[in-house]
Protein backbone atom coordinates (compact mmCIF):
# COMPACT_ATOMS: atom_id res chain seq x y z
CA UNK A 1 0.00 0.00 0.00
CA UNK A 2 2.86 2.16 1.15
CA UNK A 3 4.97 1.55 -2.89
CA UNK A 4 1.31 2.33 -4.61
CA UNK A 5 1.21 5.35 -2.91
CA UNK A 6 4.30 6.44 -3.23
CA UNK A 7 4.11 5.60 -6.90
CA UNK A 8 1.14 7.55 -7.31
CA UNK A 9 1.99 10.22 -5.48
CA UNK A 10 5.61 10.46 -7.66
CA UNK A 11 3.72 10.16 -10.50
CA UNK A 12 0.49 12.75 -10.25
CA UNK A 13 0.50 14.28 -7.00
CA UNK A 14 4.20 15.89 -7.30
CA UNK A 15 3.90 17.02 -10.90
CA UNK A 16 1.00 18.84 -10.05
CA UNK A 17 2.62 20.89 -7.36
CA UNK A 18 5.72 21.21 -9.01
CA UNK A 19 3.23 22.91 -11.35
CA UNK A 20 0.94 24.71 -9.18
CA UNK A 21 4.14 26.78 -7.37
CA UNK A 22 5.57 27.40 -10.65
CA UNK A 23 2.59 28.97 -12.67
CA UNK A 24 2.36 31.94 -9.96
CA UNK A 25 6.29 32.40 -9.74
CA UNK A 26 6.36 32.79 -13.83
CA UNK A 27 2.95 34.97 -13.80
CA UNK A 28 4.80 37.25 -11.14
CA UNK A 29 8.00 37.21 -12.99
CA UNK A 30 6.26 38.00 -16.24
CA UNK A 31 4.56 41.07 -14.46
CA UNK A 32 8.08 42.00 -12.63
CA UNK A 33 9.94 42.07 -16.05
CA UNK A 34 7.70 43.88 -17.73
CA UNK A 35 7.79 46.63 -15.07
CA UNK A 36 11.53 47.20 -15.38
CA UNK A 37 11.55 47.10 -19.03
CA UNK A 38 8.72 49.57 -18.79
CA UNK A 39 11.04 51.72 -16.97
CA UNK A 40 13.97 51.12 -18.92
CA UNK A 41 12.26 52.26 -22.29
CA UNK A 42 11.07 55.26 -20.49
CA UNK A 43 14.53 56.04 -18.95
CA UNK A 44 16.12 55.24 -22.90
CA UNK A 45 13.56 57.70 -24.32
CA UNK A 46 14.31 60.78 -21.87
CA UNK A 47 18.14 60.07 -23.21
CA UNK A 48 17.11 60.04 -26.45
CA UNK A 49 14.71 63.18 -25.85
CA UNK A 50 18.38 64.44 -24.19
CA UNK A 51 20.06 63.99 -27.28
CA UNK A 52 17.51 65.98 -29.47
CA UNK A 53 16.97 69.15 -27.14
CA UNK A 54 21.27 69.08 -27.40
CA UNK A 55 21.37 69.21 -30.74
CA UNK A 56 18.37 72.03 -31.05
CA UNK A 57 20.74 73.69 -28.79
CA UNK A 58 24.05 73.48 -30.71
CA UNK A 59 22.00 74.17 -34.52
CA UNK A 60 24.45 74.68 -37.29
CA UNK A 61 24.95 78.14 -36.34
CA UNK A 62 26.44 77.67 -33.07
CA UNK A 63 28.99 74.79 -34.80
CA UNK A 64 32.71 75.72 -36.80
CA UNK A 65 32.89 71.82 -38.65
CA UNK A 66 32.40 71.58 -41.43
CA UNK A 67 33.56 74.95 -42.70
CA UNK A 68 30.95 74.65 -45.93
CA UNK A 69 27.95 76.10 -43.80
CA UNK A 70 25.68 73.96 -46.44
CA UNK A 71 27.19 70.54 -45.16
CA UNK A 72 26.79 72.18 -41.72
CA UNK A 73 23.28 72.14 -41.91
CA UNK A 74 22.61 68.80 -43.81
CA UNK A 75 24.63 66.92 -40.95
CA UNK A 76 22.50 68.50 -38.32
CA UNK A 77 19.48 67.97 -40.23
CA UNK A 78 20.57 64.17 -40.66
CA UNK A 79 21.77 63.90 -36.77
CA UNK A 80 17.86 65.28 -36.23
CA UNK A 81 16.49 63.45 -38.25
CA UNK A 82 18.46 60.35 -37.06
CA UNK A 83 17.25 60.81 -33.36
CA UNK A 84 13.70 61.22 -33.67
CA UNK A 85 13.81 57.97 -35.64
CA UNK A 86 15.41 56.41 -32.52
CA UNK A 87 12.92 57.83 -30.23
CA UNK A 88 9.98 56.24 -32.17
CA UNK A 89 11.53 53.22 -31.70
CA UNK A 90 11.87 53.10 -28.04
CA UNK A 91 8.15 54.37 -28.25
CA UNK A 92 7.12 51.52 -30.34
CA UNK A 93 8.32 49.63 -27.66
CA UNK A 94 6.16 50.80 -25.13
CA UNK A 95 3.12 50.86 -27.28
CA UNK A 96 3.58 47.34 -27.67
CA UNK A 97 3.29 46.66 -23.94
CA UNK A 98 -0.38 47.94 -23.49
CA UNK A 99 0.73 50.39 -21.79
CA UNK A 100 -2.72 52.69 -19.76
CA UNK A 101 -1.82 56.40 -21.72
CA UNK A 102 -1.49 54.15 -25.40
CA UNK A 103 -3.52 57.30 -27.33
CA UNK A 104 -0.86 59.17 -26.04
CA UNK A 105 2.44 57.16 -26.95
CA UNK A 106 0.80 56.65 -30.57
CA UNK A 107 0.32 60.57 -30.66
CA UNK A 108 4.46 60.74 -29.48
CA UNK A 109 5.13 58.17 -31.65
CA UNK A 110 3.52 60.05 -34.83
CA UNK A 111 5.25 63.61 -33.78
CA UNK A 112 8.79 61.24 -33.73
CA UNK A 113 7.77 59.77 -37.34
CA UNK A 114 6.52 63.41 -38.88
CA UNK A 115 10.46 65.21 -37.41
CA UNK A 116 12.49 61.78 -38.38
CA UNK A 117 11.54 62.35 -42.07
CA UNK A 118 14.09 62.97 -44.29
CA UNK A 119 14.79 66.51 -45.80
CA UNK A 120 12.57 66.72 -49.25
CA UNK A 121 11.00 68.72 -51.91
CA UNK A 122 7.58 70.76 -50.93
CA UNK A 123 6.07 68.50 -53.87
CA UNK A 124 6.65 65.40 -52.00
CA UNK A 125 4.90 66.50 -48.45
CA UNK A 126 1.51 67.33 -47.20
CA UNK A 127 3.25 69.34 -44.33
CA UNK A 128 5.22 72.77 -45.48
CA UNK A 129 7.58 75.51 -43.84
CA UNK A 130 6.88 78.94 -43.88
CA UNK A 131 8.67 79.97 -46.98
CA UNK A 132 7.17 77.37 -48.72
CA UNK A 133 3.31 78.83 -48.34
CA UNK A 134 1.91 81.48 -50.47
CA UNK A 135 0.45 82.70 -47.10
CA UNK A 136 1.34 81.89 -44.07
CA UNK A 137 -0.80 80.83 -40.64
CA UNK A 138 -2.00 82.93 -38.50
CA UNK A 139 -2.80 83.74 -35.17
CA UNK A 140 -6.23 84.66 -33.89
CA UNK A 141 -5.82 83.70 -30.41
CA UNK A 142 -3.24 82.38 -28.89
CA UNK A 143 -3.33 82.17 -24.80
CA UNK A 144 -0.30 82.69 -22.64
CA UNK A 145 0.64 79.12 -20.92
CA UNK A 146 -0.08 78.94 -17.03
CA UNK A 147 2.12 79.23 -14.07
CA UNK A 148 2.10 76.02 -12.49
CA UNK A 149 2.59 76.24 -8.67
CA UNK A 150 5.92 74.03 -8.87
CA UNK A 151 7.35 77.28 -10.74
CA UNK A 152 6.19 79.31 -8.45
CA UNK A 153 7.76 77.32 -5.54
CA UNK A 154 11.16 77.54 -7.68
CA UNK A 155 10.68 80.95 -8.36
CA UNK A 156 11.41 79.72 -12.40
CA UNK A 157 11.85 81.23 -15.07
CA UNK A 158 12.69 81.35 -18.78
CA UNK A 159 11.77 80.22 -22.37
CA UNK A 160 10.19 77.25 -23.45
CA UNK A 161 10.09 77.21 -27.65
CA UNK A 162 7.72 74.69 -28.98
CA UNK A 163 8.21 73.23 -32.89
CA UNK A 164 4.33 71.82 -33.74
CA UNK A 165 2.07 71.89 -37.11
CA UNK A 166 -0.57 74.22 -37.65
CA UNK A 167 -2.73 71.70 -39.41
CA UNK A 168 -5.31 72.50 -42.65
CA UNK A 169 -8.08 71.63 -40.63
CA UNK A 170 -7.34 74.38 -38.12
CA UNK A 171 -5.49 72.08 -34.92
CA UNK A 172 -2.34 72.40 -33.73
CA UNK A 173 -0.69 69.00 -33.89
CA UNK A 174 2.56 66.96 -33.69
CA UNK A 175 3.84 69.52 -30.52
CA UNK A 176 7.59 68.66 -29.67
CA UNK A 177 9.72 70.70 -27.22
CA UNK A 178 12.79 72.29 -28.82
CA UNK A 179 13.72 73.92 -25.13
CA UNK A 180 11.85 72.49 -22.66
CA UNK A 181 12.29 73.97 -19.01
CA UNK A 182 11.86 71.91 -15.61
CA UNK A 183 8.91 72.35 -12.77
CA UNK A 184 5.97 71.77 -14.95
CA UNK A 185 6.93 75.05 -17.67
CA UNK A 186 7.10 72.66 -20.51
CA UNK A 187 4.15 70.65 -20.23
CA UNK A 188 2.10 74.39 -19.27
CA UNK A 189 3.46 75.56 -22.49
CA UNK A 190 2.15 72.68 -24.49
CA UNK A 191 -1.28 72.30 -22.99
CA UNK A 192 -1.30 75.87 -24.14
CA UNK A 193 -0.37 75.48 -27.74
CA UNK A 194 -3.39 72.81 -28.15
CA UNK A 195 -5.84 75.58 -27.79
CA UNK A 196 -4.43 77.91 -30.33
CA UNK A 197 -6.91 79.36 -32.72
CA UNK A 198 -5.81 80.13 -36.09
CA UNK A 199 -6.05 80.47 -39.65
CA UNK A 200 -4.35 77.70 -41.34
CA UNK A 201 -2.00 78.52 -44.17
CA UNK A 202 -2.13 78.68 -47.89
CA UNK A 203 -0.85 77.29 -50.53
CA UNK A 204 -2.06 77.17 -54.12
CA UNK A 205 -5.30 78.77 -53.20
CA UNK A 206 -6.29 75.82 -50.60
CA UNK A 207 -5.85 75.24 -46.51
CA UNK A 208 -2.45 73.45 -45.95
CA UNK A 209 -0.09 72.38 -42.74
CA UNK A 210 2.79 74.43 -41.85
CA UNK A 211 5.55 73.63 -39.55
CA UNK A 212 5.55 76.53 -36.86
CA UNK A 213 7.97 77.13 -33.79
CA UNK A 214 6.45 79.03 -30.98
CA UNK A 215 8.34 80.58 -27.73
CA UNK A 216 6.55 81.05 -24.42
CA UNK A 217 8.25 82.89 -21.80
CA UNK A 218 7.89 82.48 -18.23
CA UNK A 219 9.31 85.45 -15.63
CA UNK A 220 7.61 87.92 -13.02
CA UNK A 221 5.72 84.68 -11.44
CA UNK A 222 3.56 84.09 -15.62
CA UNK A 223 3.54 83.30 -18.48
CA UNK A 224 3.41 85.32 -21.11
CA UNK A 225 2.05 85.38 -24.81
CA UNK A 226 3.81 83.05 -27.39
CA UNK A 227 5.01 84.64 -29.87
CA UNK A 228 7.31 83.67 -33.46
CA UNK A 229 11.09 83.77 -32.51
CA UNK A 230 13.02 85.26 -35.32
CA UNK A 231 15.26 82.56 -35.28
CA UNK A 232 13.48 79.29 -35.28
CA UNK A 233 16.78 77.10 -34.38
CA UNK A 234 18.51 79.45 -32.69
CA UNK A 235 18.43 79.94 -28.88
Amino acid sequence: MTMISSKVFSRHILPLLVISLTVPLMLHGHVVVQQVTLEQLKAKLQEQYGTIYHLFANGPGKQVYPSNPQERIRRWQDDLARGFAEAQATIEEIIKLHHPDEEMWRERRDTMWLYSQPVSPPESRTVFGAKEVDKRARLIDAPAAAYPDAARAANAKGEVRLRMVMAGDGTVKYIFPMKPLKYGLTEAAMEAARHIRFAPAIRDGKPVSQFTTLSYEFKHGRGLAPYVPEHEFYF
